[in-house]
């Protein structure tokens, strides 16, 4: 297997393309929404890897880390180097290079009704840790309010402050900090926040809505979404799996989303204690 960092980056995108042919989760990348991908995750291309067969690449995972923590960020295989024991391989050196580096602990994402991948990850170790939930509300009812645009960085800033419980490596102040160039962050008042990923003709992405903790239980959020919704008139709103179950629900509930029909599993594997204390 060969380091990630030996290629360019438009060969990694199209290992993506190939392997995520027909997958459940559509995947559009290019060498530019990589790279920025790569910043934002932390995605380490020196320790990911490029599964090649006969010198070929077949396949390709991409590992982040952040101090004693590696992510699995994506794994990808050709179609037909599928069922022969590659994946195993890919897997398990994957753990190795983290052990050898010294990491504590792996973390991964994977989609709950994918069995053949959730049956790998469990063979190797990896364990359930939580449920992640996606939320999608077609029409929203507008309400008119100014919305003011802020750095996105700013999202994280108070993401941090407010001390989170834990949450999936996509969603943790490091990423929403690094965004990518379609990120937008809004309030009314400075009291909430949206982060918006991304805002399409058919679609707008939200990563999650903050309100800072003196104004809760005041409407501050839902002021801000009708906004957002009156901005942007008759364009969906969703949120991708990767909330939590349980966080935010009530919220969400209230203002009519429904939770998507997609759900992941963050899995875990301890690799070695931790000398200072709990992970």
């Amino acid at each position: 297997m060969d380091s990630a960092a030996s290629y360019p980056l438009a060969t990694l995108v199209e290992l993506f393309t190939v392997g995520f042919a027909g997958y459940v989760i559509p995947l559009q990348m290019t060498p530019a929404t990589l790279a920025e991908r790569v910043a934002a995750e932390d995605i380490d291309l020196a320790a990911s890897r490029v599964v090649l067969r006969d010198g070929i690449p077949i396949g390709l995972a991409l590992v982040a880390r952040r101090g004693w923590e590696s992510r699995i960020a994506a794994t990808v295989m050709r179609l037909d180097a599928r069922g022969h024991g590659s994946g195993r391989a890919l897997l398990q050196r994957l753990l190795r290079d983290a052990r050898a580096r010294g990491d504590r602990r792996m973390r991964l994402e994977v989609v709950e009704s994918n069995a053949p991948a959730r049956a790998l990850y469990e063979r190797a170790g990896f364990r359930t840790t939580v449920r992640l939930f996606g939320y999608e509300h077609p029409a929203l009812a507008p309400a008119e309010a100014a919305l003011v645009p802020l750095d996105p960085a700013t999202f994280a800033r108070h993401l941090a402050a407010a001390e989170p419980a834990p949450l999936p490596w996509q969603l943790e102040p490091p990423s929403l900090a690094a965004p990518p160039s379609t990120a937008r962050c809004f309030t009314v008042d400075g009291t909430a926040f949206v982060y918006v990923a991304s805002i399409t003709e058919r679609e707008i992405s939200m990563r999650g809505v903050l309100t800072l903790p003196a104004h809760r239980r005041r409407g501050k959020a839902t002021q801000l979404l009708r906004a957002l919704a009156a901005q942007f008139p008759g364009v969906p709103l969703s949120v991708p799996p990767l909330l939590p179950e349980g966080l935010g629900e009530p919220f969400w509930s209230a203002l009519g989303f429904r939770r998507s029909p997609l759900a992941q599993l963050e899995m875990a594997i301890q690799l070695a204690s931790d000398p200072g204390g709990e992970l």
